[in-house]
């Protein structure tokens, strides 16, 4: 059964081993400019700390997790496990996202991340503008949701 809980302290570990897995294997051919011990010093100093963070929950192994920015409307990390996808993690997330901030969100993605694009598109994200992330430095793309 899948549960969607609040990040504690202790999800620290998983929850980056499994963004930073899940990142490298979506874009296997980039080197990201951070090695893993900056993004969890990045999540545990400012992700976590910043935003509101969500993490989906299957017999007791986190699967996925969701982060917003909720005073500014914004999604700003949504990962599920390889393992994970496919069967409702990402949507459930996403649903929560929705429902914490219902009367809107906006995000921004990897432009060549297609899978993703697809993903939010599937669920009511309109394409937007075009930027360059500033961590990374690869080209993005803003999407926005507001309800029916």
């Amino acid at each position: 059964m899948l549960t969607i809980r609040h990040y504690i302290d202790d999800d620290l570990d998983e929850v980056v081993a499994l963004w930073y897995r899940i990142w490298t294997n979506t874009f296997p051919t980039l080197k990201h400019p951070q090695p893993f011990d900056e993004w969890k010093k990045r999540f545990q100093n400012d992700i976590a700390k910043l935003g509101s963070v969500w993490v989906a929950e299957t017999q007791d192994r986190i699967v996925g997790f969701v982060v917003l920015m909720v005073a500014e409307k914004k999604l700003a990390q949504i990962f599920v496990d390889v393992d994970a996808q496919r069967m409702g993690v990402g949507t459930a997330l996403l649903n929560k996202a929705k429902t914490i901030c219902s009367d809107g969100l906006s995000l921004t993605t990897l432009q060549h991340n297609l899978h993703a694009r697809k993903f939010y598109e599937k669920h009511g994200f309109i394409a937007g503008c075009l930027g360059v992330n500033l961590i990374n430095k690869q080209p993005n793309i803003e999407y926005t949701w507001n309800p029916d």
